[in-house]
């Protein structure tokens, strides 16, 4: 029920070089029978309704924080795009957490409704873990359904670390994380859940957005495109495990597209999140290899496992080799796949500006030539949206010697956010020797 396809970044490797990275694209696509299923859905909302959400969204804005997710919640429901199959939960937190409503079908208005009426009968500090801990216990045991929780917050939390060790269980149940933060909220938390869980970023703002932000006013369409994405996904709790040969070690995996997370490698097999359909779901497996003897050789097996909700059963793929040919000398070894490593850089962008942001109120001129070299890549693979906030980092950051809040938030975001689909014509210069050990570490 998948078309899966893998592709390294060079058909040849040294055979006498020590501590070198391969770079391993994945492609996963469904085929047409699944592409054509329509998974149910399980969606929980989990929403801050701590006392700061009763300000103002601000910019000339009118309502409350709260008042603008009420009335997002309420036009999804009355969008058309969910039937009896869709299940909606809703969560709020503060100091404490409770769940206003539980899995309800989303036909269900009037009661769903008046659920989300009582967002405004609560108060209190930040505490999102109990709201993660509520949300757990209501999706952990659901199956053959696409699961999301999306989370709403304008604030820092306590507990974070909390936090942290619940995403990881998230992750093992497949109950992908989308993170939107608006006004003063932790933004390295939300990439951390955002990543873990295989999920999405989203930064908010009042008035008129600029790249990779979402103009709260937008907030109610957006709800519905994320509803959307999950509706889509019909492909669910692929997992991946790997043996490799002695000196291969696998580093990192990396979703590229059609949007970025980073999966952890505690345990495997590794959950890898949900393939939409009609379009690829690519990954970036990163190995550290150590000098072989020259041969072609296998280094590694790779086998998935996945969920088709629509059609109600369990996949598998049979083993998948990851064969290298190694070559005495430097031979051979200079030709690079293109394509993968457009995927590489994108990965690194992401790398470069959590750098630059963490040393800019120190060392402006370091954080300036990181951002101008995350620039430089960024106008190599073409992704404008990404050039657009970069440029405003790097024009702040020339003009005041620092990086503001809102604008660190912004490019962090975005670098972590949607990403282009590449080809193999992006340019060479990136592909050297010399730029794979700068932006790789090798």
């Amino acid at each position: 029920m998948l078309n899966v396809s893998l592709t390294t970044h060079r058909n040849f490797l040294p055979a006498d070089t020590p501590d070198q990275r391969l770079f391993l694209m994945m492609k996963i696509r469904p085929q047409a029978d699944a592409a054509k299923s329509r998974p149910s859905t399980t969606f929980a909302f989990l929403i801050d309704t701590s006392g700061s959400m009763y300000d103002k969204a601000g910019n000339g804005e009118e309502t409350s924080k709260l008042e603008v997710v009420i009335k997002s919640l309420k036009k999804l429901l009355h969008s058309g795009r969910l039937n009896q199959e869709d299940r909606l939960a809703l969560i709020r937190f503060d100091s404490e957490a409770s769940t206003i409503i539980g899995l309800t079908p989303a036909t269900e208005i009037s009661k769903i409704e008046s659920a989300i009426d009582q967002l405004t009968k609560f108060s209190g500090g930040t505490c999102l873990g109990r709201g993660l801990e509520e949300v757990l216990s209501l999706l952990e045991y659901q199956v053959m359904t696409s699961k999301r929780v999306l989370i709403f917050t304008d604030g820092q939390t306590i507990g974070e670390e909390d936090c942290r060790q619940l995403a990881a269980r998230f992750a093992g149940n497949n109950i992908p994380v989308t993170a939107l933060g608006i006004g003063d909220y932790n933004e390295e938390l939300l990439v951390n859940l955002s990543d873990t869980t295989g999920g999405q970023l989203g930064h908010i703002v009042a008035g008129t957005p600029s790249a990779h932000q979402i103009a709260i006013s937008d907030f109610p369409n957006y709800i519905i495109q994320a509803y959307q994405q999950a509706q889509n996904e019909v492909i669910n709790n692929i997992k991946l495990d790997i043996r490799s040969v002695k000196g291969v070690n696998l580093n990192k995996i990396t979703r590229v597209y059609p949007d970025q997370a980073e999966y952890s490698l505690s345990t495997p097999p590794y959950p890898m999140g949900n393939a939409i359909a009609a379009d690829d779901t690519i990954y970036i497996l990163e190995f550290n290899i150590d000098s072989r003897t020259s041969s072609r050789a296998r280094i590694a097996q790779i086998g998935l496992t996945y969920d088709i909700p629509g059609l109600n059963r369990r996949g598998e793929q049979p083993p998948l080799d990851v064969v290298v040919q190694f070559l005495a000398g430097q031979g051979g070894a200079a030709q690079v796949n293109q394509e993968v490593m457009g995927y590489v850089q994108q990965r690194n962008i992401g790398q470069l500006v959590g750098d630059a942001t963490k040393v800019a109120d120190q060392d402006p001129e370091k954080a300036e030539k990181l951002l101008e070299t995350a620039r430089r890549m960024t106008v190599k693979i073409g992704n404008n949206e990404m050039l657009a906030s970069l440029n405003q980092a790097s024009d702040e950051l020339r003009k005041t010697r620092k990086i503001s809040a809102n604008t660190r938030k912004t490019v962090k975001m975005g670098s972590r956010g949607k990403t282009v689909k590449m080809n193999s014509d992006i340019n060479d210069e990136l592909a050297s020797d010399a730029a794979i050990r700068n932006l790789t570490g090798t």
